[in-house]
C-alpha cells in the first residue's frame, strides 16, 4: 500500500469517525433521558419492571459511553511507546460490552421465567406511556448506530446493547397492553425469551470474534499454508517460513514472514520482489506486510515454528539474510 493511499484511508476513517461520534453522543443523551423517565414512571406506577428496565438502560448508556471513548482513543496515531496506535481499544471495549450484555441477558431471561410463573399487577396506563417513550428512544438509537455497526465491532457491541433495550421496551408495552385488556400475563415473558435468544447469539459471536483478535489468532477466511504456497510460486522464492498472520482490529490484517530466495541477489534487487509479494497479499485482504528476505537462511524452520533438532546447513545460517523490508513500518515481532 502506498503512503498516498494510506493517507487517503486515514482521512476517510477520520471522517466516518466524526460522524459516528456524533451519533454516539445522541444515543447516550437519549438513553439517559429514557432512564430518568423510567425511574420516575416506575415510582409513580409502582412498577418494578420499569425501574429494573431503567437501570438496564443506564447500564447500556454507560456501555455506549465507553464505546464512544474507545472510538476516540482508537483515532490516536502510532507513537514511540505504542507503535501500532490504539486501534485495539475498539476490540477491547467490544469484548467487554458483549460479555456484560450476555450477563444482563441472563438476568433478563431469569426474570422472564419468574414473571411467567408470578405475574405482577401494575398501573398499566403509566407503564404503557413510559414504555412507548422508551421504545421510541431505543428505536432511534438503533437507527443512529445501525450503519456504523456494519463497519466497527465496537459500534456493533453498542448496537446490541440498544437492541436489548428495545426488547425490554417491547416487553414492557406488550405486557401493559395484554395485562390491561386480556389478562394474558405470560406473553411478555415468551416474547422476551424469543428475542433474547437472538441477542445471545449475536453477542456470543461478537465475544468470540473479539477474543480471536485479542489472542492474535489467524483471522477467519485466511489460510497461512495457502498464502505461503502462493508466495512460493514466485520465480525468485525458494520457500516462505516463520509466518505470522493476525488482525490488529476488525479491519486491519497483518502478515509477516521470512522469505528464502533462490539466488544471493543484491539488496536493491529485492525491492521489486517485495512489491510483487505485497501485491499478491494485498489482493487477498492483507493490509500490512513485513517481509524478511534471506538466502539459505533459517535451516529447519517450518511454516510457523522453528525445529531446533533439524540439521543445520553449512556455509550459510540465519544471519545470511540479504534484506529486511516492510510496508508501513513493520512490527518487529
Amino acid at each position: 500500500m502506498s503512503h498516498q493511499d494510506h493517507g487517503h484511508t486515514d482521512h476517510h476513517e477520520h471522517i466516518n469517525g466524526d460522524l459516528t461520534i456524533a451519533r454516539f453522543t445522541a444515543v447516550v443523551l437519549l438513553n439517559l433521558g429514557i432512564t430518568l423517565a423510567e425511574i420516575v414512571g416506575g415510582m409513580i406506577s409502582r412498577s418494578l419492571l420499569l425501574i429494573s428496565d431503567a437501570f438496564h438502560n443506564l447500564t447500556d448508556a454507560l456501555a455506549v459511553l465507553t464505546s464512544y471513548v474507545a472510538l476516540r482513543i482508537s483515532e490516536i496515531g502510532p507513537n514511540k511507546r505504542s507503535t501500532f496506535g490504539y486501534k485495539r481499544a475498539n476490540v477491547v471495549v467490544a469484548f467487554v460490552n458483549s460479555s456484560v450484555l450476555l450477563v444482563l441477558i441472563a438476568f433478563i431471561i431469569r426474570e422472564s421465567f419468574e414473571r411467567l410463573l408470578n405475574p405482577q399487577r401494575i398501573n398499566t396506563g403509566v407503564v404503557l406511556v413510559i414504555g412507548c417513550i422508551g421504545l421510541l428512544g431505543n428505536v432511534l438509537s438503533l437507527a443512529l448506530l445501525h450503519r456504523g455497526s456494519r463497519e466497527n465491532m465496537n459500534v456493533r457491541s453498542a448496537f446490541l446493547h440498544m437492541l436489548s433495550d428495545t426488547i425490554s421496551s417491547v416487553s414492557v408495552i406488550l405486557g401493559a397492553i395484554f395485562i390491561d385488556r386480556f389478562k394474558v400475563y405470560w406473553l411478555d415473558s415468551i416474547l422476551t425469551l424469543l428475542v433474547a435468544s437472538f441477542v445471545v447469539r449475536e453477542s456470543f459471536g461478537l465475544v468470540l470474534k473479539s477474543l480471536n483478535i485479542l489472542t492474535q489468532r489467524v483471522p477467519k477466511g485466511f489460510d497461512i499454508e495457502k498464502l505461503a504456497q502462493i508466495l512460493s510460486e514466485h520465480p525468485m522464492v525458494e520457500n516462505v517460513h516463520h509466518v505470522h498472520l493476525w488482525a490488529l482490529d476488525d479491519k486491519n490484517v497483518h502478515f509477516e514472514a521470512h522469505v528464502n530466495l533462490k539466488a544471493d541477489v543484491r539488496l536493491s534487487e529485492t525491492m521489486e520482489i517485495q512489491r510483487e509479494l505485497e501485491s499478491i497479499l494485498e489482493k487477498r485482504g492483507v493490509t500490512h506486510v513485513t517481509l524478511q528476505f534471506e538466502y539459505n537462511g533459517c535451516p529447519g524452520c517450518g511454516l510457523v515454528k522453528y525445529d531446533e533438532h533439524a540439521p543445520r546447513k553449512t556455509g550459510h545460517d540465519h544471519d545470511s539474510r540479504v534484506s529486511s523490508s516492510n510496508v508501513q513500518g513493520g512490527n518487529g515481532k
